[in-house]
Order: structure tokens, then C-alpha cells, then sequence
């Protein structure tokens, strides 16, 4: 029997490996498409970032072409124009970053059109209402291990709002710092990095007021995150002790009182090992809108089934874009910074 038990499985695998075989990509003419990703944050600026698709194909990256020529509209409700958004060259992001200046509101509704030259414009329906300001206590934080993991453990209340259904998203990122220099040469401040040539030109002068600062740097590193609570969302995708992008919860009538894990080999930068960036850890409770709520959630599920098994159906993201590919949503967020890194 037991010579048995040991042959069925390799009579299995010989079939299954007798009749592998390479298929070709057949060719691909898919035309490129516009996409856009925005979180729309109460408090701050509006930020839009605007791609082009590429078609699959062998030797293609998954990468999106830059677009440094579109049109990005920011609108209200009822579609008055509020601003249009500069293109602001950064070399640090996938995509290409469209910046304003007005300053978002919670509680308000805005859209976004988009315009790449040669390509369908983008429209954003329903457009995202920014959510209002919730109360969010931090009860305490420790050091401790979950399932074997040493893990920072954050101890969350969130209120909630009358009558208001919130969805709730908790992630932690480690935002890279490097160190520059900066001086004053005329009345005007420069940095080093950006001005090297001035630099050497001047710092033997007198008078010059030169001083080392910490730069935090468009660089993040997601930490991966975990929940022991039944009731978040993330337990529609997968188990309670897997990690995750962000944990998820749909809030109604009373407060949420959870407990939050992020990975703690993270917290700090091992130059002998180099897994995290030195840096500052950044931790998130965000309340968004309910369009960006599901991209969020069927991310996760993507995250676990990127559709290339052929004996599971693939996952669609969820979106609000029309024209086009992408996310418009609207997020109120509250933040905590840890720096466990000398800076």
C-alpha cells in the first residue's frame, strides 16, 4: 500500500508534465488606454496621476507610459470648473503627476476629466464625495508577536458618524529620508542636491549659512499588515492570519474598537540585511469613499489571484472611471509617524 501511496503521485505528475507545453502570446493590437489615480485628501492639494496602457506582449514591462501632455480638469458637483492641473515633472512616480492648488474640503464632491491627446477622455462617475472628519482615539501601541511575527500592535477606536455608513482603511508605509545640505547664498535657500554647481562655488565664501537637513523622499515601502477581528472585510478575501495590503472595515452606528498589526522588521533599517529604508514608518486610518473602498477590496482579492490560473475565474477591479482605466477617490485621513531610524 504504502508503494502505492507513492506511485499515484508521481504517475500524476509525470502526466501533468508530459503535456506541458510553451504557447506563444498571439499578437496583441490592443490600443492604449488613458489611466488616472487619485485619492482626492481632505486638507491637501489635489493630486493626479495620468498614464497610458501598454498592450501585453513578450519583453513588454507592465510599466505606464508618462503622459506630460494631457489635460486634467477639477471640477465640483455639478461640474464647474474649479482649476485646471499643471503637469508637474517628477521623475520618482510610475505616472505622471497633475497638481493644483485648491484646497479640498471634507464632506464635498469632486470630479476629475482627463484628457490625453489621441485617446478617449476620461470621465469619473459616480464622482467621489470626500468624507467628513471622524473622531479616531489611539488607545496604545506594543511590542509583541502574532502567529510567531514581531509585530507593532496599534489599539484603535473609531467613532462613528450619525447616520453615516464609514469605510475604513488602516495601512502603514516606510517613507525613505536621505540627507542634504542646505544653504543661504543672497537672501535665497538652496540645497545641495539641487544646486551642486552653485554650491562649490560659494561655500568658501563668508557669511554663508550652511546647515545638514533630513529630506523625506517620494519613496515608499509598503509594510505589510494583519488583523485578528472577525469583523473586517479583509476576511471575505482570506484567512485571519494572512498579511495585507490594508485592512479593511464598513462601519455602521457604533464604535470599532480593533486591534491593528503592521510587521515590525520594518521599524527599523538593518544595514546588514537591508529590508526596510532608513526612514519614517507612517501609519494611516483613513476614511474613503465608497467607489475607492471597493478598488481597495477587490485589490486584495487580485493580490491573491492575479487571474493567470485558468481554473479560477479572474478578478475584475472595481472602478469609477469611464473612458478609460483607474481610480478617482475621496479619502479623510488621520496620521501617525514613527521614526525608530536615526535620521
Amino acid at each position: 500500500m504504502k508503494y502505492l501511496i507513492f506511485i499515484l503521485p508521481m504517475a500524476a505528475w509525470w502526466l501533468l508534465t508530459g503535456c506541458e507545453r510553451q504557447l506563444p502570446l498571439p499578437d496583441n493590437h490592443a490600443a492604449p488606454r488613458a489611466v488616472v489615480y487619485s485619492e482626492l485628501i481632505a486638507g491637501e492639494v489635489p493630486q493626479v496621476l495620468v498614464g497610458k496602457s501598454k498592450p501585453v506582449a513578450p519583453g513588454v514591462n507592465n510599466g505606464f507610459i508618462l503622459v506630460n501632455d494631457a489635460k486634467v480638469t477639477l471640477m465640483d458637483k455639478g461640474g464647474q470648473v474649479l482649476e485646471e492641473l499643471p503637469y508637474v515633472p517628477d521623475t520618482t512616480r510610475p505616472m505622471s503627476l497633475y497638481q493644483g492648488k485648491t484646497k479640498l474640503l471634507g464632506g464635498k464632491t469632486y470630479t476629475v476629466r482627463v484628457e490625453v491627446p489621441g485617446l478617449r477622455p476620461i470621465t469619473v462617475q459616480p464622482p467621489p464625495t470626500i468624507p467628513l472628519p471622524f473622531k479616531l482615539d489611539l488607545l496604545d501601541t506594543v511590542r509583541t508577536l502574532l502567529n510567531g511575527r514581531p509585530v507593532l500592535r496599534f489599539h484603535f477606536t473609531v467613532y462613528p458618524l450619525p447616520g453615516v455608513r464609514q469605510y475604513l482603511v488602516m495601512e502603514a508605509l516606510k517613507q525613505s529620508v536621505t540627507l542634504d545640505t542646505s544653504f543661504t547664498w543672497q537672501g535665497v535657500r538652496y540645497r545641495k542636491s539641487e544646486n551642486e554647481a552653485l554650491y562649490n562655488q560659494v561655500k568658501d565664501k563668508p557669511g554663508i549659512d550652511m546647515k545638514k537637513d533630513s529630506i523625506f523622499l517620494n519613496d515608499f515601502l509598503r509594510i505589510p499588515c494583519y488583523t485578528q477581528d472577525e469583523n473586517a472585510d479583509n476576511n471575505q478575501i482570506g484567512g485571519l492570519n494572512e498579511n495585507y495590503n490594508s485592512i479593511l472595515f464598513t462601519q455602521t452606528g457604533k464604535p470599532l474598537t480593533t486591534y491593528f498589526y503592521i510587521n515590525a522588521t520594518a521599524l527599523s533599517s538593518s544595514p546588514a540585511e537591508a529590508i526596510a529604508p532608513v526612514g519614517r514608518v507612517q501609519v494611516y486610518v483613513k476614511s474613503v469613499s465608497k467607489e475607492y473602498y471597493d478598488f481597495l477590496l477587490t485589490y486584495e482579492k487580485v493580490k491573491r489571484n492575479p487571474g493567470l490560473n485558468s481554473l479560477i475565474q479572474a478578478i475584475q477591479l472595481r472602478s469609477n472611471t469611464q473612458g478609460g482605466l483607474g481610480i478617482v477617490g475621496g479619502v479623510y485621513q488621520q496620521l501617525y509617524s514613527l521614526y525608530y531610524d536615526t535620521l
